[in-house]
């Protein structure tokens, strides 16, 4: 569960909205977006690239599979592999996706966390409250 994304589809105009973020992927991208639109992520600074992906799963009906390489905080990149498996809630259009995210058994430090993370803190919702 650690490693799982559960996402609603909006078809028109297509969107994405996170309904679920797995602890360990909140962990590598540096906050928990569960609630945030993938529109407002791509904004902060993640990749337009999982935008395609989703869009071709959704399209297609099927699995997708790959790997992403994402931008950091510190100016570096961090490339991780992904499966994207649409779900039709019984009909034939896309209106859900489970996500699966695998970092390779990476273990980390909260420094590195901070080091590594996708989405610029200041993007990120306030934690505190």
């Amino acid at each position: 569960m650690p490693n799982l994304v559960i996402v609603a589809v909006e078809p028109d105009p297509f969107r994405i909205r996170y309904r679920l973020v797995g602890t360990r992927v909140a962990q590598f991208t540096g906050f928990d977006f569960t609630g945030r639109y993938l529109d407002e992520l791509i904004a902060l600074g993640s990749t337009n690239e999982w935008q395609n992906q989703y869009k071709a799963a959704a399209e297609s009906r099927n699995p997708v599979f790959g790997s992403i390489t994402e931008p950091t905080t510190a100016g570096g990149k961090f490339t991780f592999e992904f499966g994207l498996f649409p779900v039709t809630l019984g009909g034939e259009i896309v209106e859900q996706f489970i996500g699966l995210e695998d970092y390779f058994g990476a273990s980390i430090t909260s420094a590195q966390v901070r080091a590594r993370s996708v989405i610029p803190k200041r993007g990120a919702p306030d934690e505190s409250a």
